[in-house]
């Protein structure tokens, strides 16, 4: 056998071995979502996405495009965090900076292409919004008009996000009734009726 047909061989063995793992990382990433996504259902705050390459800088991260729900992902699980959290320790300051922090991040999101992905979080910041009105004092934060309107971009953004619809339609219904607004005009359509509880918004709505 000639060098030329041994090198040939040689790099042909090597692009074998360099699919093979590019495979088996692509197959990671799916079992390492599929298996988190799982957690995220049984216990959100302790939720982990993470896979082991085989191939340096992880080509199959990218070829995969997981960059962006990766960071929603990341997102949701602070979400659920922010929302356990109580006071803690240093009466309520680790926790206002972890909102702080969390409200950055979904603002970024919404303004992504991923139309999907920007909805859900403007639906997030609709839930936060509304926990937020519902404080008094000198120093409650802005009314729930906020809260109105990241629900109304969550539907525009995409109008399938049944989670923000319902969302928007059980808050307008609640102004309604409070006399705040003359009616739903949104066209919020379908919602579903296992969200909410006790005439609230839901904890997690994406």
């Amino acid at each position: 056998m000639s060098g030329l047909r041994i090198a040939s061989a040689v790099a042909l063995l090597a692009v074998a071995a360099i699919l093979s793992c590019l495979a088996a990382d692509v197959l990671g990433w799916r079992n390492a979502i599929r298996n988190g996504d799982r957690e995220f259902a049984r216990s959100a705050t302790g939720a982990t996405w993470t896979a082991k390459a085989l191939l340096p800088a992880d080509p199959a991260h990218d070829l995969l495009g997981l960059g962006l729900p990766l960071r929603f992902r990341s997102a949701e699980r602070a979400f659920a965090a922010v929302q356990a959290a109580g006071q803690g320790y240093d009466n309520g300051l680790s926790e206002t900076r972890s909102r702080g922090e969390l409200e950055a991040e979904l603002a970024q999101l919404a303004q992504s292409r991923n139309h999907v992905i920007a909805s859900a979080a403007d639906n997030l910041l609709g839930i936060l919004a509304f926990a937020d009105s519902a404080q008094t004092g000198p120093s409650a934060p802005a009314p729930v008009d906020q809260s109105v309107a990241d629900f109304q971009a969550a539907v525009r953004l995409d109008p399938t996000n049944a989670d923000a619809k319902f969302n928007l339609e059980l808050l307008l219904r609640q102004l309604v009734a409070k006399g705040v607004r003359r009616g739903p005009s949104n066209g919020a359509g379908a919602t579903r009726g296992h969200h909410g509880a006790g005439g609230g918004l839901p904890g997690r709505g994406y």
